[in-house]
């Protein structure tokens, strides 16, 4: 199996040639030494603060750890035995826009676009004191990468691509609202 290190070197070698990395975590569980990496990336012409972004994650739990530094690469026949299997999730934050409600049918652009990826639609709704309620939309998928493929930084390269694709077809959708509600009022408050 692939140690977890390599695994995250590998994404994130492959997510900088398509995208902006602009914060890398490795989170360790402290009893079970669980490991879950998250790189938070974002199109490489957008500034802070970050409209719209996208968060990769992927977690070994503690025997897929165990395992990927007790064997080496020599020992595959008994490395297939542990089912090698890593769950890439990807998580796409829509930029927060006033009087944009175009929101499913960029959707379900998106979805046609690359149906293989499964996507869905997540609406958080909050409540605060300067409005009535606001909405937030996440997009989620997830790849599953297994045995040799593992070490294919070709597949990585692919995800990679697709992600910036779909980043890109938001931001072309929504550019003309980013910026009218995310820099304007930015400008606004340094005067």
């Amino acid at each position: 199996m692939l140690r977890f290190e390599e695994l995250q070197m590998k994404i994130m070698d492959a997510a900088k040639n398509y995208l902006d990395v602009f914060d890398m975590a490795t989170l360790i569980e402290q009893y079970s030494l669980n490991k879950e990496s998250r790189l938070s990336m974002t199109l490489p012409e957008l500034k802070p603060p970050y409209p719209l972004s996208a968060t990769v994650t992927f977690s070994y739990d503690a025997q897929q750890t165990s395992f990927s530094l007790m064997f080496n690469e020599d020992d595959e026949e008994e490395d297939n035995k542990f089912g090698d299997v890593v769950e890439v999730d990807v998580s796409i934050s829509l930029p927060f826009l006033e009087g944009y409600n175009n929101v499913a049918e960029l959707f379900e652009e998106i979805t046609n676009t690359i149906p293989d990826l499964d996507p869905v639609l997540i609406k958080k709704e909050f409540f605060r004191q300067d409005m009535i309620n606001g909405e937030e939309y996440e997009i989620v998928y997830s790849y599953i990468i297994e045995g040799e493929e593992l070490t294919n930084s070709q597949i990585y390269e692919d995800m990679f691509f697709e992600l910036n694709s779909i980043l890109r077809t938001i931001y072309d959708k929504t550019r003309y609202f980013i910026e009218m509600s995310w820099y304007r009022e930015h400008e606004e408050d340094s005067f």
